[in-house]
């Protein structure tokens, strides 16, 4: 299944399920989850990347957003992420990525290990917030898709 987040894309990954409940529906009613989702991403870390995983449960950037702390860090298209602040990104490590990225907040200054055209390079890149028209996408998308009655009724 294709994920592409844009993250700190990375970030929304790790932090919905503090949001959300069983199969990415809100516990709460559609007011409550706004209001969350507008406070957590006002004060969210931002890199900038969209990514995928590959077969082999690898994360690829698949996309780098203009102006963003990513791209003027040096990602790139293919990047295949292998480390963020000394800690390893793999699908047997959630836990310990996830209690990394709850320390970030813009400002934070990182250091992004990837592996691009078979060499491993060092990326630093200082996190940014969230731009408004991305917060307002995220949380427009999951709205409908959460609380289709939340839609029908503010329209």
């Amino acid at each position: 299944m294709r994920k592409v987040i844009a993250l700190l894309v990375m970030v929304l990954f790790l932090a919905m399920p503090a949001l959300a409940g069983e199969k990415g529906k809100c516990k709460g009613s559609g007011e409550d989850c706004l209001a969350k989702m507008q406070q957590k991403y006002s004060e969210m870390a931002w890199l900038g990347i969209g990514y995928d995983t590959d077969e082999n449960g690898h994360w690829v950037v698949d996309k780098v957003y203009d102006r963003s702390p990513a791209q003027k860090a040096g990602f790139q298209k293919g990047d295949v992420l292998l480390a963020v602040n000394d800690v390893k990104y793999s699908k047997d490590n959630k836990k310990e990525l996830k209690a990394a990225y709850a320390k970030f907040e813009p400002g934070t200054k990182t250091t992004y290990w990837v592996k691009r055209e078979g060499e491993k390079i060092k990326l630093d890149a200082t996190l940014a917030s969230v731009p408004k028209d991305l917060q307002k996408l995220w949380i427009a998308e999951h709205m409908e898709h959460s609380h289709p009655e939340f839609q029908m009724a503010s329209k």
